[in-house]
């Protein structure tokens, strides 16, 4: 869990760190409940290990109240797209209007499918495999936005502007996420666990950013629900 936490953490540090006093109040809490929820997915076992039970169950509840924070700061980041669409300018480098509003649409799903992660997590409280490994997933649900803010400053930074695809975003953040999933799966011996399809299943739908973020049904949607 140490890696996944350190996947994410420099993913992300040229992103935010970078632009501290500059981001948005929104950004900041969602950046801080996401870190602490690694690093209370990383406790968690150490309390149960060390028969530190009632410890366990406590961090869990403040864990249930945090994995909220994230649903809820992410949802508050949504109306990005629109301040990105509202500057968008053809002439300059850079991902057409069709990838951000894409990527909101998967970062949605990507939310739902951590909180469907956490709360099976509980239901199954009583199965240590079960619980663990969809825990595990839930902070692997979270990586791919992180991995994907690193690929695109990579790619900005190795490319000149006319060379730079958002494609080369979108396929080598999923030749790291992939390979480093499967690996956990076929450690734990989870490749066929209903939360291993799901992280699966995910890397399709990310694929799918530019198809659905290029429909303007989809677009006119996303506005008048954001604004909303």
């Amino acid at each position: 869990m140490f890696i996944l936490f350190l996947v994410v953490q420099i993913s992300i540090f040229a992103y935010y760190w970078t632009s501290f006093s500059t981001v948005s109040w929104e950004i900041h809490i969602h950046y801080w409940v996401v870190s602490f929820w690694y690093l209370i997915v990383i406790i968690q076992p150490f309390l149960a290990v060390a028969g530190k039970i009632s410890n366990h169950r406590t961090l869990g509840i403040i864990g249930f109240l945090i994995a909220g924070g994230v649903i809820f700061s992410g949802l508050s980041l949504l109306d990005i797209p629109l301040k990105l669409d509202a500057a968008y300018d053809p002439g300059r480098p850079g991902p057409p209007i069709a990838f951000y509003y894409g990527t909101l649409v998967v970062e949605f799903i990507l939310m739902i499918a951590f909180a469907y992660a956490v709360v099976k997590s509980i239901l199954h409280r009583k199965n240590i495999q079960d619980h663990s490994w969809w825990l595990v997933c839930s902070a692997f649900f979270m990586i791919a936005p992180a991995l994907g803010r690193r690929m695109f400053l990579f790619w900005r930074f190795v490319l000149p502007p006319d060379a730079f695809k958002p494609i080369f975003v979108i396929l080598s953040t999923e030749l790291v996420y992939l390979p480093l999933f499967l690996v956990f799966a076929l450690k734990f011996g989870k490749i066929k666990h209903q939360a291993t399809l799901i992280g699966i299943l995910l890397v399709f739908i990310r694929l799918l950013r530019f198809p659905i973020g290029s429909s303007e049904t989809v677009q006119a949607f996303l506005k008048s629900v954001i604004i909303w």
